[in-house]
């Protein structure tokens, strides 16, 4: 799914018009790197939440050729302030001036629509801020941290988002919950 299919979804469930949609889109997107630039995480209820990396130098080897090399890793923050799905509706509706509860809307017709896809197995790409995939976690074993048993960890799908080297670079995405339920 690519952005304009996106927007004419988002236009039919939220029953806005397609110039309207693009634009509640184009907002939420640069709303979502301004205050990830400015180290806040934006939540966005059953979808997850969006940071930005901190950027720390590592050294590698080139797959290629086994020189070594220095490449730039982006790990994810904790404790950064969080900036709500309400605000940034608020934020959003005064910056596009359009009314809050058709911004609301939309929105949530963005997640909803982010759902099915992933549910689907397809990928969803929003150019300039970044992909959402379904990438599949391998089996594994863990140990349960009350007895110290071994365990095995079955193989699962988890939903996944992949930012723009271009407009996003270091774009961090945490799944909600809901998110990792429709996926499986």
């Amino acid at each position: 799914m690519n952005k304009s299919e996106t927007i004419d979804a988002i236009s039919r469930s939220a029953d806005v018009t397609k110039t309207d949609a693009k634009r509640v889109l184009d907002a939420l997107e640069a709303s979502i790197k301004t205050h990830s630039d400015a180290g806040e995480r934006v939540m966005l209820r059953g979808l997850g939440s969006f940071s930005r990396g901190a950027p720390a130098q590592k050294a590698g080897r080139n797959p290629r050729t086994g020189q070594p090399l220095i490449y730039t890793a982006y790990h994810r923050v904790t404790g950064a302030p969080s900036f709500s799905e309400s605000k940034l509706c608020k934020e959003i509706s005064v910056a596009i001036q359009l009314a809050e509860g058709a911004t609301k809307r939309a929105i949530d017709a963005f997640k909803g629509i982010m759902k099915v896809a992933l549910k689907k197995g397809d990928m969803a790409a929003l150019n300039g801020f970044g992909c959402f995939y379904v990438g599949m976690r391998a089996a594994r074993n863990g140990r349960n941290p009350q007895s110290g048993a071994t365990i095995r960890i079955a193989a699962a799908k988890v939903p996944k988002f992949r930012a723009s080297k271009t407009g996003n670079r270091g774009g961090k995405f945490s799944p909600a919950s809901a998110l990792k339920d429709a996926v499986n």
